[in-house]
């Protein structure tokens, strides 16, 4: 019963429509690329933290925070836009039930990424206080919800597979790089990029249904 009442009330709000555009369009596509880059531009604005050794997220304690958290903020105006996306194509009777757990993943990896800023990591490997405790569980959070909503939105029965890639792409970053720090990396490449084709996927088919 809660959840038919939340999917009620969600469905009552009325989404403004400069945002329905956003959606509609190819923004989160390019917020994918701007939030990746982004992150990825931290190692080489901040040499003086080792890509190969260390976490992504120290970046958001050095001289280039600002970067890290740009490309985490339009990271999460991604979550919103496919939010909305979907929600208004879920609206549809045949539809109704086809993105619940992708909408439900994109409001968990929204609280993620909400955690991984809210909560900033220790220096180094070492947790000494609660947000580095903290940070860690909401950054998993947010990477794998992430995950799971790019490889619903690519290929919907092919999670396994993907999971599969996400491991293997860590395992061989850790092997090149020779440290957690790029096999961190590696493996966030490949949440990128299955983000970047469900967003790709997620508007190609909204526009296909649109043009029927």
């Amino acid at each position: 019963m809660r959840l038919r009442r939340y999917y009620v009330c969600m469905s009552a709000f009325r989404t403004p429509h400069a945002l329905l555009r956003l959606a509609r369009g190819r923004a989160a596509e390019i917020l994918v690329l701007v939030g990746a880059g982004a992150i990825l531009a931290c190692d080489l604005l901040d040499p003086t933290l080792d890509a190969r050794i260390y976490a992504a997220s120290e970046h958001a304690l050095g001289s280039v925070a600002w970067l890290f958290h740009t490309g985490l903020a339009a990271l999460f105006v991604v979550l919103i836009l496919l939010f909305v996306r979907l929600r208004e194509r879920s609206a549809d009777g045949a539809l109704k039930n086809a993105y619940r757990g992708v909408l439900r993943g994109l409001v968990i990896g929204a609280i993620g990424v909400i955690g991984v800023v809210a909560f900033p990591t220790d220096p180094g490997w070492t947790v000494v206080s609660v947000t580095g405790r903290l940070h860690p569980i909401f950054a998993l959070i947010a990477g794998g919800s992430l995950l799971y909503v790019g490889s619903r939105l690519t290929r919907p029965r092919r999670l396994l597979l993907h999971i599969a890639f996400f491991y293997g792409a860590g395992f061989v970053g850790g092997f090149v790089g020779g440290g957690a720090g790029f096999a961190e990396r590696f493996a966030l490449a490949v949440v990128g990029l299955l983000l970047y084709l469900g967003a790709y996927r997620s508007r190609v088919a909204g526009s296909a249904g649109d043009a029927r």
